[in-house]
């Protein structure tokens, strides 16, 4: 594929329709899709409160030097151009056109692709938005992932090799797309589609998670309601179901209850779950209890450090507070160890 840089006449060139950091917002448009709408995905394309002051904090800088010192990539379309990769910093020359902001804002520099093929496209796609330096929204990035396995048939170790990451982590990422949007969008208007609720359709893939809602006489739609009507706010919550769902009282209390309601059920099946399966701590000695026995009263422990403790640590206030740290330390990283290894 050849190419060459050039400027072309900003008018001239067009918005990638297809960008994938901004498909699901075009979408809603329908019809009513055009160049305001598009420049206002891009400037909202982020997630996250720094969106606008990061778009505006380009913009700034491009006004400063009065132009862009990386060209845009663009590809001939008839007698027009379609930008790849660029969109946000073609969308700033329009914008200070309009303003009247000192400088030439007609024309931009570009590299201009020669005949690319799809593939050539997909690629730059990949290297500019998947990869790139910019954050991402999870749901858009799995959103493309399913495009390119689904659609455009790549095999995962192309993904891979262009997407980074590993198969396990991609075909999650593919499931909790599929799953988001067949068992929570379907039972939404597009208005209350929140895509910022995809995590916990992530949190859904992982290891007896869909197994605890099938054996506890519920279906993926009845998951997507608990995630819509707020029952499970927390998407980390998730995580939490098998245990909700294998106590009967702590199960009633999730499934009728209102906002929120995952979160006391939680509470109900840790305390019916010492009850029950954990003897009393005056009956075990550390030496004889089980991992998890230990596991569960160091999370309390921690949970409940007074602040006086906590200082005392943090500022090694105490000749044994450096050993203490390094002993925390090396349990952080057996238990990190222990958890990829039986990850699914």
């Amino acid at each position: 594929m050849n190419s060459k840089y050039t400027t072309i006449p900003t008018e001239r060139v067009g918005f990638d329709r297809d960008n994938p950091r901004i498909k699901v917002a075009l979408e809603k448009y329908g019809d009513k899709l055009d160049e305001q709408r598009i420049r206002f995905a891009l400037q909202t394309a982020t997630e996250g409160l720094s969106t606008t002051s990061s778009y505006r904090s380009l913009k700034d800088s491009i006004r400063a030097a009065r132009g862009i010192s990386i060209p845009i990539v663009v590809w001939p379309d008839g007698d027009s151009y379609v930008c790849v990769d660029g969109n946000t910093r073609l969308a700033i020359y329009r914008e200070l056109e309009d303003e009247g902001a000192p400088g030439d804002w007609t024309e931009i520099a570009c590299l201009v692709l020669d005949d690319p093929e799809p593939l050539d496209i997909e690629t730059i796609r990949v290297t500019a938005h998947l990869v790139g330096a910019r954050e991402w929204p999870a749901y858009e990035k799995a959103r493309y992932l399913h495009y390119l396995r689904n659609v455009e048939f790549m095999d995962y170790d192309e993904m891979i090799a262009r997407c980074g990451g590993n198969k396990n982590t991609i075909t999650q990422q593919i499931d909790a797309f599929h799953d988001m949007n067949t068992y929570y969008r379907d039972v939404n208007s597009d208005d209350a589609f929140k895509v910022d609720r995809f995590s916990g359709f992530v949190e859904l893939q992982k290891a007896d998670i869909k197994d605890s809602i099938f054996s506890a006489g519920f279906d993926l739609s009845d998951f997507g309601r608990w995630i819509r009507d707020g029952q499970i706010f927390k998407l980390a919550d998730v995580r939490k179901l098998p245990r909700v769902l294998a106590d009967d009282e702590a199960k009633d209390k999730f499934v009728n209850g209102g906002i929120r309601s995952i979160e006391d059920a939680i509470v109900v099946a840790e305390a019916n779950r010492q009850e029950t399966i954990r003897p009393s701590p005056s009956e075990v000695s550390v030496a004889d209890a089980d991992m998890i026995t230990l596991a569960d009263a160091l999370l309390q422990k921690v949970k409940s450090l007074p602040r006086e403790d906590y200082l005392a640590l943090r500022d090694r206030q105490y000749d044994a507070a450096e050993q203490d740290v390094d002993t925390l330390n090396d349990l952080a990283e057996h238990l990190g160890d222990l958890l990829q290894d039986v990850a699914k």
